[in-house]
Formats: C-alpha cells, structure tokens, sequence
C-alpha cells in the first residue's frame, strides 16, 4: 500500500499460527517512509550508506509479544541481496538502545514523525518482550553497499501465547539527489564542515540528514582572527547568503537574537565548552522551533522540496513570505543565531514546508568544484568547496 503521509508508511502483515487475525495485533513501522535515501560512503566510488533512523515494533495485543528475529534485507530490483539477522543478545542490545529514545520522543518529536510513528505519548519497552500496548523500538541501523540497492524490507518475528506472528514493512531506497537545480548558497571559497556522511552529527537527525554547516577557514586554519571572542572575529560572518535554486519564499523567521556566549572561550576545555552549550542549548529547546534555527529563510522550490538557510545574521533578511525569487538571489546575511557553536549558515532540502517537521533529501550543486578531490563526487565533511 501507498504510504498515506510524507513521512509515515506503514506495511503490515501479521500471522497466527492455526488462526488468522482481523486486526494484526504487531505492527511495523517506519519514520520516514516514503523513501530512504543513500548517500556516497566512500568519495570518487559507488559505495553508498544508508541509515535506517526509526523502526517502530507496536504491540497492539494485551498478551505479551516476545521478539524472536528482526530481519533486514536489502534488494535490487526484487532480489534480497544483503540482508542482517538481528536476534538473541543483538537483538536485545537494539531495543533496550531504542528504549533511550523515551525522553527524545517528548523533546525532539520531529524525529518520531511527530506521533505518527508511535503515538504522542509512546511507551517504550526495553526488553524484547513487549508488554501489551508498548513499541520495540530499533533505532539508526547503519548499511554500506558496492552497487546498486532500490529497496529495504524489514520482517519482524514474535510468539504470543505459544503462537507465532510476523509483521513487514517495505520502503524503496534512492540514490537520487534533489531534483531542483541548486547553486551554492555563498559565493567563493568555503569548508563545509557538515554534511550527509554517517560520521557526521547531521546524519542522525531526520530533517537534517543531508544538510550542510558550511564556514569559512583563514590561512591559519582557523575559522576567526584573534581570539575569537566576537562574532565579528568570524571570516563567514555577514557574507551573503543566496537563494541556492529559483522558488517561493514559505517562511521568515527574523525575531531571533545572537549572542557571543555561543563561542568558546579562551582556555575553556572542550568538555567544559560542551557542558555549557548544553545548558544553552536546553533553553532554546524550550523556546521552540524558531529558537533551534534562529532566523532562518525556507524556499519551496516545488516538487516537494524546500531549502532552509539557518542561523542568519539579525537585521539582514530582505525577504518576505510570498516573494518569488530567482536562484543567486539574496536571502540575508550568514550569522550564529539559534543552536549554533559559531557562526555558520546551516543549509538543508527537506520534503515539507518546514525547517524541523520533515525529512532531508540529498543534495547536489551545479557551480561548485572540490580542488581537492580526486575528481567529480558528493561534497564530503571536510571538503573545501569553491564556486564558479
């Protein structure tokens, strides 16, 4: 069956050993669903990874349900070609690491497909035995392939009352990138130092998936001059940002502040650093969205996709919601508002009309070169890009 939202698909089949059941009492659940998207492992091959944010095991039943086997299988064009058995210990490790996700589900419901994948107030079990009314939740299971992979079909086995019971979901995976036509959104010489690499933070955050933290590095190789005590020290900060592909503004956020508190300070250690930005980034979780992006400009470029542009400097966006702008044009000025370390511009394709509440989608520019690479691929973390 088609999946009936952006982000949510749901593929049942549920088996009663003797009996058949009206209403399958284990379901499957995936968050997104309408596609999972591959992104190059390894630069300059076909090598490509896939992250598998949220698997949703629901027990609908009152008995319990006791997982036996989670199977994942990767196909190429209706041919299982890879496949991984988690069950026993491995499959006990996965759900009571699923289990952690209790309080993210309530602070970061974004990543949940908020509530469509478990409900609103979800209760999480962390055995493999799954109470009546509680989700088995597998969360962030990591693939690499050579070649090609167009599907991920997921079967879940489990006895309930001496009798066995089984639930799928299917969902096709791409290697596509937007299909839009985009530039980079600054012009010049950037690091982007983010990107849709698994070892990257982004990749584990739904709607940020496949986005960008792009900065700027001096010859010294650092970001800033001096000590880097002002947001002004920053060579990014207040470069223009650009509309990266032609579109409809859908979005202004431009009420955010800046505050140099985000920059670590002289001789503060990383771990101390990393403690207080926790503290700080508590408080804009608590402010909300528009809090976590700062000011920020989306663009719904049609087909589905829309570019966010993050963290932008206050004061610079000279865009209102409704205005049609062509790609190059300017959207405002790159700054360190919302959940950002330093200035930066965070820049994202998602599939809905919003910075948080969607899924990413990979991206692809037609004016940039990496000089450093070994010939034409997908921008790296780490890489240096120049435009043209």
């Amino acid at each position: 069956m088609q999946p009936k939202s952006a982000f949510f698909g749901l593929v049942l089949l549920a088996m009663s050993a003797g009996a058949a059941t009206a209403e399958p009492a284990l379901e499957a659940r995936l968050c997104p669903a309408r596609t999972l998207y591959a992104y190059p492992l390894v630069p300059g091959t076909r090598f490509q990874s896939l992250v598998v944010p949220d698997l949703a095991l629901i027990n609908r039943g009152e008995a319990a349900a006791d997982l036996t086997e989670v199977t994942f299988e990767l196909l190429d064009k209706g041919v299982a070609v890879d496949s991984r058995r988690l069950s026993g210990g491995a499959l006990k490790t996965a759900v009571k690491g699923g289990s952690a996700a209790q309080l993210q589900a309530g602070m970061f419901p974004f990543q949940f497909c908020d509530g469509k994948l478990m409900g609103d107030h979800p209760r999480l079990s962390s055995t493999d035995s799954l109470a009546g009314g509680t989700v088995g939740l597998i969360a962030n299971q990591t693939f690499g392939w050579k070649g090609s992979r167009d599907e991920l079909r997921i079967t879940a086995h489990a006895t309930r009352a001496g009798q066995t019971e089984t639930a799928s979901v299917s969902i096709p995976v791409s290697s596509a990138s937007v299909k839009t036509p985009l530039r980079f959104p600054l012009q010049g010489r950037w690091a982007v130092v983010v990107s849709g690499t698994p070892h990257g933070g982004h990749r584990w955050a739904l709607p940020e998936a496949f986005a960008f933290d792009i900065a700027a590095i001096g010859a010294d190789d650092k970001s800033f001059r001096g000590e880097g005590q002002k947001l002004t020290d920053y060579y990014a900060y207040g470069a223009p940002v650009l509309a990266a592909g032609e579109g409809v503004v859908v979005e202004v956020v431009a009420d955010q502040p800046e505050t140099p508190e985000i920059l670590r300070r002289v001789g503060e250690s990383f771990d101390a650093y990393g403690d207080r930005m926790g503290a700080l980034q508590m408080k804009l979780l608590k402010r909300g969205d528009r809090a976590i992006g700062g000011n920020a400009v989306l663009i719904d470029h049609g087909d589905g996709e829309y570019s966010l542009y993050a963290h932008l400097q206050p004061g610079s966006i000279p865009v209102k919601v409704g205005d049609h702008l062509k790609a190059g044009a300017r959207v405002g000025r790159l700054g360190a508002s919302g959940n950002a370390t330093e200035p930066h511009l965070h820049f994202q394709v998602c599939d809905g009309p919003s910075a948080l509440h969607c899924a990413g989608i990979p991206l692809a520019f037609t004016n940039v070169e990496l000089p450093y690479a070994d010939g034409p691929r997908a921008i790296q973390a780490g890489d240096i890009v120049v435009t043209h």
